[in-house]
């Protein structure tokens, strides 16, 4: 994937990698340490009856395994310097369940380096595969 560079213009949009998300990923990232009996715990992440319990309609995978998607889009846009001075913020919309696939988007939408300096500027969000947002935000870092 290619940096982001000073003379990116606005609207340029990219796509990430398309993630699947499966049951054995969100067991693991919400179900607890694997090596206990009961693995994984129950909870409205890994376990059908207890999300329709809490009145969601299926599993919600956890919202920060869709952060990570964002944040591996951003390292490939920024660099690893994106780690110690980048900016996202994010709003959970929709619920991503096993079997979904999710990719990772963005799309400039300032570009103060092209003056010399200053952030670039981005909206971002994952879509699930039939293209419905399931994340949203802005993010922001600098170009090197």
């Amino acid at each position: 994937m290619q940096l982001l560079t000073r003379d990116t213009p606005v609207g340029h949009t990219v796509t990430g990698r398309t993630k699947k998300v499966t049951s054995y990923r969100t067991w693991l990232f919400s179900g607890g340490w694997p090596r206990f009996d009961g693995w994984p715990a129950k909870n409205v992440h890994t376990d059908l009856a207890a999300a329709q319990q809490s009145g969601l309609p299926t599993r919600a995978a956890s919202g920060a395994m869709c952060l990570g998607y964002l944040t591996e889009l951003m390292v490939d846009l920024f660099g690893e310097a994106w780690l110690s001075d980048g900016e996202l913020t994010s709003k959970f919309i929709g619920i991503v369940d096993a079997g979904d696939d999710v990719v990772s988007m963005a799309r400039l939408t300032a570009n103060d380096a092209a003056a010399g300096g200053g952030r670039i500027t981005l909206d971002v969000w994952c879509e699930n595969q039939d293209g419905t947002p399931v994340v949203v935000g802005t993010a922001s870092g600098r170009i090197g």
